[in-house]
């Protein structure tokens, strides 16, 4: 509803044709109807610390996936920055800890 008024005020000179509305609509229920149905499931299963990290990883799979689809070049600071995400997501989700850990008794 908030972005109604752009859309109107910015309505294209040719408007989208009926395929176009279909393909939007498969994607909005289907694609991300599913996701959101797969994330609050992850919620109930795994908590939504370990759910969250989840999110982290979508820029990992956008590069990867435009190297393999679109032929993007993959540059050393994506890889950085890449790297700089996985520690981020290990340590969040306590894959990997520093310093004292507790003894259990």
């Amino acid at each position: 509803m908030i972005l109604l008024p752009l859309g109107i005020l910015f309505w294209p000179d040719t408007p989208p044709s009926s395929a176009a509305w279909i393909a939007a609509a498969i994607l909005g229920i289907a694609a991300t109807g599913f996701a959101y149905i797969l994330f609050f499931r992850l919620i109930s299963r795994v908590g939504p610390t370990n759910t969250i990290a989840v999110t982290f990883l979508i820029p990992l799979f956008a590069v990867m996936w435009g190297g393999i689809f679109l032929g993007e070049i993959i540059t050393p600071r994506m890889l950085a920055g890449g790297l700089t995400i996985f520690a981020g997501t290990a340590l969040t989700t306590g894959i990997v800890s520093f310093g004292r850990r507790e003894k259990r008794a």
